[in-house]
């Protein structure tokens, strides 16, 4: 059976949250209010996870490795995604195409840039900041934060990828044929296309996987 956090004992896990307000205040004050705390420990289970997630659960946990030692791992893996995060981010924008859509270009090029500005990866890992309103397909309910934000660039990148395999101007005859106010609609435009795009032109002979 896997090792879950609730196998972890309170008393480590409180320690780990004294340490960490600690430097959040600057070790200026040991005060900082009941939902400042529940902040914090929200960061360190939310560490704590990325550690089980990468490491399959119950091959993490051992009486050698203590709470805080997951925790220290976990906080290298949030940093460490951040980045690679930003790095796709950075290598998807110079092509990156809307086609005209608002939801997403408003997502992809402005609210993304705002989430890396303002991600607090030691404090507040688990906040995911945006609400990501032009949707992708792909459930990602269960995520937050960084998980949350880097799964969602890498489904734009799959779409962009599928995308950029036909016509531009055949994508956005596809689109207006679906609604002719798809700009101002805050529906999938790669799914538009997927499902409507039959007898507009050939499919491309790969095979595309989208993120689903």
């Amino acid at each position: 059976m896997g090792a879950e956090i609730t196998d972890i004992k309170m008393e480590e896990l409180v320690s780990i949250v004294g340490e960490l307000a600690g430097k959040y205040t600057g070790y200026e004050s040991t005060s900082i209010t009941y939902e400042k705390a529940e902040q914090l420990m929200g960061a360190v289970l939310y560490c704590i996870r990325e550690v089980m997630q990468a490491g399959g659960g119950a091959a993490v946990f051992s009486k050698e490795i203590s709470a805080g030692v997951l925790y220290e791992r976990g906080a290298f893996l949030v940093e460490e995604k951040t980045k690679k995060a930003l790095a796709l981010y950075n290598e998807i924008l110079p092509e990156f195409d809307s086609y005209g859509n608002r939801f997403l270009q408003d997502t992809f090029a402005e609210g993304l840039p705002e989430f890396f500005r303002r991600y607090d990866c030691k404090f507040e890992p688990q906040d995911t900041i945006l609400t990501l309103d032009y949707p992708v397909m792909k459930d990602m309910s269960g995520c937050t934060g960084i998980d949350r934000i880097y799964e969602y660039i890498l489904c734009i990148q799959e779409e962009q990828r599928f995308l950029r395999k036909f016509p531009r101007e055949s994508v956005i005859r596809i689109l207006k044929k679906y609604n002719t106010e798809y700009e101002e609609t805050p529906d999938n435009i790669c799914e538009i296309v997927m499902r409507t795009s039959e007898g507009e032109f050939s499919a491309p002979e790969e095979v595309v996987e989208i993120c689903v």
